[in-house]
């Protein structure tokens, strides 16, 4: 058997710690949250933050030299990008309604509840976060 490929394994090791870390984050910053559904247990991990934070560390080596702001602003749009596409997939593809944020702003009632300015800020916040943990 070959080693195995570690590529695949930072990936995998990522996503985990992301979806981890983003189930804690949401539920010391906003109380008792939902997790992951996997064989009818609540799992500790939540996969918007999985993905959103590969895409971020994906695509910092690319903008690495633009200026923070912009920077900021980048990773926020990403991750809401991966936020809104979740919340179709599991709006319209599981028919579930794992989270809404209701009508707390204008991007909140724009989007039927699944993205608003708040959490845009919070992405934009993550992957700068993020981006000093993983620098290259």
């Amino acid at each position: 058997m070959s080693p195995p490929n570690t590529t695949t394994q930072a990936v995998v090791g990522k996503a985990a710690l992301f979806g981890f870390v983003g189930w804690a984050a949401e539920n010391v910053l906003f109380k008792d949250r939902y997790s992951a559904m996997w064989q009818g247990k609540h799992v500790p991990w939540l996969p918007s933050y999985a993905i959103g934070g590969l895409v971020i560390t994906g695509v910092e080596p690319y903008i690495k030299d633009w200026p923070m702001p912009i920077r900021a602003i980048s990773y926020a749009l990403l991750g809401t990008g991966v936020e809104w596409v979740g919340c179709q997939i599991d709006r319209h593809l599981l028919d579930a309604h794992s989270w809404d944020y209701g009508e707390s702003d204008h991007l909140a009632r724009a989007t039927s509840g699944c993205v608003d300015w708040k959490h845009t800020a919070i992405w934009g916040v993550l992957g700068m976060l993020t981006e000093s943990v993983f620098k290259k």
